[in-house]
């Protein structure tokens, strides 16, 4: 999930924003068993991406899988410029 929210940050840059600028995320887990660790790395970061602690809504889907086998994780994001 770190590598995944990089990789947003590096797109939000791209266009002048920042997570300031999120209004929604959707995350989408092939595997029930990674929702425990999903909560410890957003716990760890969320404070630091978000310092205002006003988190954006963060909807959590556990899914059969992703386009292709080896993807395990997938967050949509929304955001307002």
């Amino acid at each position: 999930m770190k590598q995944v929210l990089s990789d947003i940050e590096k797109g939000l840059k791209a266009v002048e924003a920042s997570f300031a600028n999120v209004v929604q995320f959707t995350r989408y887990l092939v595997h029930s068993q990674d929702i425990a660790k999903f909560r410890r790395v957003r716990k760890e970061l969320f404070p630091t991406m978000f310092p205002t602690h006003h988190y954006p809504p963060n909807t959590l889907l556990v899914i059969d899988r992703l386009v292709q086998e080896d993807f395990l994780i997938e967050i949509e994001t929304i955001v307002a410029l």
